[in-house]
């Protein structure tokens, strides 16, 4: 099975997974991505911090990005009726 790395990125630095996780396509990793970027955003929902340019950085073993998913991306927010 290949292997995953999911890293974030906020503020312009990289945090690096170190170990990785393996799954079975690009498709379970992005689905574990949105998931990761989701719990983050909520945390930061809950602690009252903004949602800016912060994301996660799927890559392959050999380090290429296979996906950028920002926060914002897995956020969804309604508008109210005025």
């Amino acid at each position: 099975m290949p292997r995953y790395f999911f890293n974030y990125r906020a503020n312009g630095v990289l945090e690096k997974d170190p170990e990785g996780s393996e799954l079975p396509s690009d498709e379970a990793a992005i689905r574990e991505a949105k998931l990761g970027a989701r719990e983050v955003a909520s945390q930061k929902v809950r602690s009252g911090e903004p949602i800016r340019s912060e994301c996660f950085e799927l890559t392959g073993a050999d380090g290429v990005v296979i996906k950028t998913i920002p926060l914002r991306s897995v956020v969804l927010v309604e508008a109210e009726d005025a």
